[in-house]
């Protein structure tokens, strides 16, 4: 019943996991870049000169203020950024884009303040047509195309929760020419990213075997032990239990309960093979019957008996 208790409590403990890991959030951050921007237009008794709004007519346009900010919470301590407004001018082969002529318009470099920073451009959009015009002269190609980028990269090293965090911030916008529409707009003026910082904890936990609390791990090694040692006696038991083996097995079906008479000389056998390679000999009855202490098997043959005694067991009298 021991060895059953503990092994149930071995097994159902060793399946188990010696600790319980969990989860903490310690803190949030969050960065965000926008591209504000303003047209300045051509004179005209329809929206005046200054002008924002999503799309924009192209004949109108004559230059844009382009304003990007940058701000992270909790703020970076240090970090640095850098923005390009550049021109690409490029063919289309089949599906690929190959681009024939690129130029920056715009280059700035800078520290953070105060997690941030805020760079404006002017972007001539009359001077670009005119420039344009002359790459797809000198290029000669008839079919060159352009677009405008504006690409900020960010990065710097901040604390959120007590932890330090290493941040790296990419925000591409393009300005788009609609030919067909006659129209400028911008792409993805704003992105923003957020993320949730966790601790993973690990800890040990107790188990309670018969009462009495400690730690998982040393439950395990307890209830094994213990349950090996549970084990050692009732294999002791199974093992004594066990019927004695039969060492006349061979030629028991030809032995018969009866004592000899007199007999003219006594052979002793010494071993229960000795008796069985005498029956085989001489082929005769074995005779058993209890003499004294001890149990005899007796061959008679011509006067002569030949005898295997053996000790009775402690209750041998009685039993037989």
């Amino acid at each position: 019943m021991l060895f059953i208790v503990f092994g149930f409590y071995s097994v159902k403990l060793m399946s188990a996991s010696p600790y319980m890991v969990t989860t903490h959030k310690i803190g949030t951050y969050r960065e965000e870049g926008t591209l504000k921007h303003e047209a300045y237009l051509e004179p005209n008794d329809l929206y005046g000169y200054r002008l924002t709004m999503d799309n924009y007519p192209i004949p109108l346009v004559d230059r844009f203020l382009l304003t990007y900010t940058y701000r992270s919470q909790p703020p970076l301590s240090e970090g640095s950024y850098h923005i390009v407004v550049k021109a690409e001018y490029y063919v289309n082969k089949g599906s690929e884009e190959i681009v024939l002529w690129e130029e920056p318009l715009f280059d700035e470099r800078g520290n953070l303040t105060d997690g941030g920073f805020t760079a404006e451009y002017v972007l001539d959009m009359k001077g670009f047509e005119n420039t344009s015009k002359r790459i797809s002269s000198e290029l000669g190609v008839k079919r060159l195309k352009n677009r405008i980028t504006i690409e900020t990269t960010v990065t710097g090293t901040g604390n959120v929760g007590g932890r330090e965090i290493q941040e790296n911030f990419d925000h591409t916008v393009e300005l788009v020419r609609d030919s067909t529409a006659e129209l400028y707009y911008f792409t993805d003026t704003s992105k923003a990213e957020k993320r949730a910082l966790t601790e993973t904890v690990r800890t040990e936990k107790d188990a309670s075997v018969l009462g009495i609390t400690s730690d998982l791990g040393t439950a395990q090694t307890v209830t094994t032990v213990l349950a090996l040692l549970m084990l050692i006696p009732l294999l002791g038991y199974v093992y004594t239990s066990r019927a004695p083996k039969d060492e006349l097995s061979k030629i028991r079906p030809y032995v018969v309960k009866g004592a000899p008479g007199p007999v003219e000389k006594v052979v002793e056998l010494k071993t229960p093979k000795d008796l069985e390679t005498t029956f085989e000999l001489i082929d005769k009855p074995i005779l058993h019957y209890i003499e004294g202490d001890e149990e005899v098997y007796a061959i008679i043959d011509d006067g002569v008996s030949y005898e295997y005694r053996k000790p009775l067991p402690g209750e041998g009298k009685e039993a037989n």
